[in-house]
Parts: C-alpha cells; structure tokens; sequence
C-alpha cells in the first residue's frame, strides 16, 4: 500500500503538481480501476512525453503518439508510424494490465528516428501498471513510476 500511494503522490506531481488522491470529480485526481475505467474509454489520449526506465526520451516533433481505451478491453492508437492494438484491464486496486503476447501493430516503415521513438512508445506502454485521470490528462505509469507517459486528451 505504501507502494500505491508513492505512486499516487509521484503520477499527480507530474501530472497536476498535485498531492492529493480524489475519488472522481472532473477536476480531482483519480485513479483509474475496473469501477470507474468509463472515464478514460473512448476518448483519444495524446502523448506528451515519455520516461523510460528512468530515461527521459527526447520526442520528436513529427511523433504523433496516440492511445484510446476501448470499452471492450481493447486499447488502439498510433505510434507516429504505424497503428496498434492489444487488450488491457483494470482490476478493483488501480492494477492496469496489458494482455500478452503484447501489441500487434501494422509493419509500415518510417524514417528511422520515427520507428525508435515508436518502439520506445510501444516497449513504454507495456510497463505501465497504473492510470491517473485529472480532467483531460491522464498518465500512465509504472510501480515504481520510472516509467511515465503523460497523456492529454486530444483537442484540449
């Protein structure tokens, strides 16, 4: 449990500079489980950064990197080159879990610095273990928060 609130208190720092846990409204933080998963499903999500193991990966300004839950358990976006899909689920503590054997995703080439930046993206996805949604951001993230992906909600 104190592993969850660190995270908490480490998501909302870096996605509101906030230090407070709220359980719903629109403009308090909360973390995303199997109860409340409909505020995040279908809305298209736009990345806005990416941490990687504790490296922060510079973005590139043609990187469109998207990701929108289905309410079907299905998670689908684009990588700034190729689209993808996979399942995902939250259970009842705020666990995200990715389904395996991981992402299928189109085999389009791209310029080279596009593909890495899209693996990164990929690879980052899939350490993700928790969801925080403050109003139109969201941020996924790892337990130990060395993985981080600010998302905000496209068109805002």
């Amino acid at each position: 449990m104190k592993a969850l609130a660190r995270l908490a208190v480490l998501g909302l720092s870096l996605l509101a500079g906030c230090s407070t846990l709220g359980v719903g409204k629109d403009n308090e933080p909360a973390m995303i489980t199997d109860a409340n998963v409909n505020r995040i499903q279908n809305r298209e999500w736009v990345l806005r950064s990416l941490q990687l193991d504790g490296r922060q990966i510079v973005m590139d300004l043609e990187a469109n990197m998207t990701l929108k839950f289905g309410a079907d358990g299905k998670a689908t976006g684009f990588g700034s080159v190729n689209q993808f899909s996979g399942g995902y689920s939250f259970g009842p503590n705020a666990e995200l879990a990715w389904a395996r054997p991981g992402f299928v995703t189109t085999r389009r080439a791209g310029p080279p610095e596009l593909m890495e930046k899209e693996r990164f993206y990929l690879e980052a996805i899939t350490k993700t273990s928790r969801a925080i949604l403050k109003g139109h951001a969201l941020q996924l993230q790892s337990d130990d928060g060395s993985t981080a992906l600010p998302f905000v909600e496209a068109g805002y």
